[in-house]
This record gives structure tokens, C-alpha cells and sequence, in this order.
């Protein structure tokens, strides 16, 4: 058996007896204009061999995309769930052979057996086995995928080669709506319990290939919670006996099973290649959903010198107060296995970044962004200069919104996840930078625009009419008022 992946949710499965195009998208942009692939990609249409069965999931339409289906020859099998829309758009389009299926419908072709099963989103949806002589293959798209499911997936197949899963939290809406727009822990950790009761012999992070673009743009920041890396990441921690069969999959790759044994080939499809892999402009980043961090340099430091003392101070200085504090202020961090990523943005809109891995043994601070990294800082160059020279205080960063944090701190395994009690994991420049270290100098350096320099002290008057402290009580006596 083979699997091409187009992009998204779009494959081509090869088996020993039939050809199958499942989801088929390629154009972009899709979604009426507001998606596009991520990572990027080119579809030669017309290089797409033939195929005997064309199976769309939904009607949504990463999923159901119009302008390939009008595309495609019309003389296939198509296998759609029970709805409506998806049947009478289709014989609209020019196709005859359409056959509604039920949930655990199969199919049958020679050896090879195709079976529908069961998602519980409101929309007619469905994922679907496809099994031969060389491999059972469960393709659950993105349908929640309850346990009854898989029970009955693994009533019909004890033995599910390969798991296409569905693998992030979308967080569509969320911002629109007033919602919560923090790391989905609860509903990560029943993922991750669902896939456990597959019991996969090899797994794959599927659709999800796409991104906002124009005006929809914006919600990229908070709609992709968990980077591919970090849920490949996860699966090797919670499957370790998994760790050689964790595929993730690019557009123009395609995956051989046989019997037990597994093949990727990286950009091998004939039909399509992928241009770049732009997976970073996905990034989850919350707190700068439409308000992307920009320094204007209020105290107008000088550019190259700020520069230097910050890579100075989070290289050196911020690496040895870390190996230092290691078994006290930062014991939390190696716990958790923190991997901490820092970004300063400078006035010229340059930005610098650098990741801490506190799950290494040995601290180093590296540049550069860090896939699986799960605790973020933001802030301004100018305002982390001013805290390193005492001019400013977390008060004023916070308040200034020129310092911004999050993190997806959690621990895993097959049974779901766990997360600090103490929800606030610590910065490690505000504990580096904290309130005791700028010690009342950022009131010493407002006060320097405010105390005249040529002011004489020598002489203070004294007060004629002092206030008389008796024990826990103070008395200030009235003047006298003297009569003309």
C-alpha cells in the first residue's frame, strides 16, 4: 500500500487493488479565498494517475473543494456520507456514480476493503480504513474519533498499521467569540488518550496543512495551538516504542507499508512538490493576536548599543544566573522539562530570538526559534534595556504591553496530561531582571528629570510647629494665629 500526500487532507492511496483520491484540493487558495497550504505546495493536475474511487469526508470545504472536483474525471465511484449538499453538488459537477454511505460501510474491491467510520462533530462526517493483503491503513482525517469507534475499527482490524491523526485543537472562533485563546491542556490530553487506544503501530499527524491568508490572515496566531514538531515530540514520549515510526508527512511525500515494514520518501510524488515549508508563519502566539510587539524607543537608546548588551546579558550573564539558581529558582523549570524561547523586538523591527533548553544537562543558550518550545516571552529591546540598567521595573513592562507571555507547560503519556499546579511557570529574565534587582532605580531615574540640579539644600527651614509622636498616636499642634 502507498500513500501520496497532496496537501491538507488530500491523498492518493495506492492499494493492491484499486487507486483512491480522498479529499482532493489543488488550487490554492481554497476555503473561497481565505486558506491557503502550509507548508506550500504546486499540484500538477494533470500528472494525477488515474483512480477508480474518489471518497470525500464532509462537506467543509478544506475537505469538499469545488473547483478540483470540476476538474476531475466524472466517470469514478464517489463515496460520500449521507448528506444532501455533498449529493446534489456533486451530480450538479457531472458525476452519476455517487453512493451515500452509512457509518462502518465497506467496500469491497478484490482483496482490498475500504470501511467508513464514525465521527461525532454535528456535520455528516466520516474517516476511513482502507486494508489489502500488505497493510491496514486508518485514516480518521479530522473527525473526533470517539472510544466506541475504535472499538469497533478494531473489531473489524485488531491491527492498525498506520494511524493518520487528527492532531491539533482548533481554536476557530475562540477570539471572536470572548472565548479562552490559552492552550487547550484538557482537550490535548483526551487527544492523546484516544490515539493511545488505537494502538498504532506507526502514526502520522494529518490534515492540517493550511493557513489564513488576507484578511483572515491574523487568526494564524491563534487558531494552530500545538507546531507539528512538538506533537511528533509528544507522541515519541508517550509512544516511545513508537520513536522509528513517527512519520510527519509534507506535500509531494509518499509512505510505502508492507507488511510491518515502513518506507518514507521524502518528495518523491511525481505530481507534487512542495515550494517552502512556511509552517513558522502558524506559530500559536496569543498574546499577539492583532498586536504584533513594536519598539518605538521612548528614552532614544542608541540601536548597536542596546544590541550588544542584550545578547551580552541573555548569552552570558542570563545562562550563569540559570546553572547557578538551577537547584532553587529554576527547579520547576527542569522539572517540566521547559524549553524556553525568547524573542526581542528592536526599534528598527529587527527581531532577535533565543531558546533555553532546561531539559538538556548541560544550559546553553542557542539563537534562533525552537519548534517544540512550550514557554514564550515577548518584549521590546528598549524596555529590557531599561530593566537591565534599572531605569524600568515589570510594573511598567506589563502595564507599557511592551513584555507579553504564555506556555503550554504540561507533562504526558499514553493516559493524557498533566500540568503545574502553579499555572505560572517563571520568566526566566523577570527572574533574572527581577523587582529586587532594579532595587527603586527606576524611581532614581525618573526622579533625575525632576530634581533641579542647581537647587541649594544647605539650608532647609525647620518646622516651627513639629508633630508631637505619643506612642502609637502623632498630634500636630495648631498654629498659632497671630492677630494685626
Amino acid at each position: 500500500m502507498k500513500i501520496h500526500t497532496i496537501g491538507h487532507a488530500s491523498i492518493f492511496v495506492e492499494t493492491q487493488d484499486c487507486r483512491i483520491l480522498m479529499d482532493p484540493v489543488l488550487w490554492d487558495p481554497f476555503c473561497e479565498g481565505l486558506n491557503e497550504s502550509c507548508p506550500q505546495r504546486e499540484v500538477i493536475a494533470d500528472k494525477i494517475p488515474e483512480f477508480d474511487f474518489l471518497v470525500i469526508s464532509h462537506q467543509h470545504l478544506d475537505h469538499f473543494d469545488l473547483r478540483s472536483l470540476a476538474y476531475l474525471p466524472k466517470k469514478v465511484d464517489v463515496l460520500i456520507p449521507r448528506d444532501n449538499l455533498l449529493l446534489n453538488s456533486l451530480s450538479q459537477l457531472g458525476y452519476s456514480r455517487i453512493y451515500p454511505l452509512n457509518d462502518f460501510h465497506k467496500v469491497k474491491v478484490g482483496s482490498t476493503t475500504m470501511m467508513t467510520t464514525r465521527s461525532e462533530i454535528a456535520v455528516p462526517e466520516y474517516g476511513m480504513v482502507f486494508a489489502d493483503e500488505s497493510a491496514v491503513f486508518w485514516n480518521a482525517v479530522d473527525t473526533y474519533f470517539a472510544p466506541p469507534t475504535i472499538q469497533k475499527v478494531r473489531e473489524n482490524y485488531p491491527c492498525i498499521d498506520f494511524l493518520l491523526t487528527p492532531w491539533h485543537i482548533s481554536m476557530e472562533g475562540k477570539y471572536q467569540y470572548n472565548q479562552s485563546i490559552s492552550f487547550p491542556f484538557e482537550l490535548y490530553g483526551q487527544l492523546i488518550n484516544l490515539i493511545s487506544l488505537v494502538e498504532a503501530k506507526a502514526i502520522a499527524p494529518g490534515a492540517q496543512g493550511w493557513k489564513y491568508i488576507k484578511q483572515a490572515a491574523w487568526q494564524n496566531k491563534v487558531v494552530f495551538p500545538q507546531t507539528r514538531e512538538r506533537f511528533c515530540h509528544d507522541l515519541k514520549i508517550a509512544f516511545p516504542e513508537l520513536e522509528e515510526r513517527i512519520f510527519p508527512l509534507d506535500p509531494g511525500d509518499i509512505l510505502t507499508l508492507e507488511k510491518g515494514e515502513y518506507h518514507h520518501s521524502v518528495g518523491s510524488c511525481e505530481y507534487v512538490n512542495k515550494i517552502v515549508d512556511d509552517r513558522e508563519s502558524v506559530e500559536f502566539c496569543p498574546v499577539n493576536v492583532s498586536n504584533d510587539l513594536a519598539d518605538s524607543n521612548p528614552e532614544n537608546y542608541d540601536l548597536e548599543i542596546m544590541k550588544q548588551v542584550i545578547n551580552e546579558e541573555i548569552c552570558v550573564n542570563l545562562r550563569q544566573f540559570i546553572i547557578d539558581g538551577q537547584k532553587s529558582l529554576f527547579q520547576d523549570h527542569f522539572r517540566w522539562q521547559i524549553i524556553y524561547q525568547l524573542e526581542v523586538i528592536f526599534p528598527d523591527s529587527a527581531v532577535q530570538k533565543w531558546h533555553i533548553d532546561f531539559s538538556q544537562e548541560t544550559i546553553e543558550v542557542s539563537p534562533g526559534r525552537k519548534p517544540i518550545a512550550n514557554l514564550f516571552s515577548y518584549i521590546t529591546a528598549s524596555s529590557l534595556y531599561s530593566t537591565i540598567q534599572k531605569n524600568r521595573d515589570w510594573d511598567y513592562l506589563t502595564c507599557s504591553g511592551e513584555y507579553r507571555t504564555f506556555h503550554k507547560i504540561y507533562s504526558l503519556s499514553r493516559l493524557g496530561i498533566i500540568t503545574p499546579k502553579n499555572s505560572h511557570i517563571a520568566d526566566p529574565i523577570q527572574l533574572k531582571w527581577s523587582s529586587d534587582y532594579v532595587a527603586g532605580g527606576n524611581v532614581q531615574f525618573e526622579l533625575q528629570k525632576w530634581v533641579k540640579s542647581d537647587r541649594d539644600t544647605s539650608q532647609v527651614d525647620e518646622d516651627e510647629n513639629p508633630m508631637l509622636v505619643l506612642g502609637n498616636i502623632s498630634i500636630k499642634p495648631k498654629k498659632k494665629i497671630k492677630l494685626s
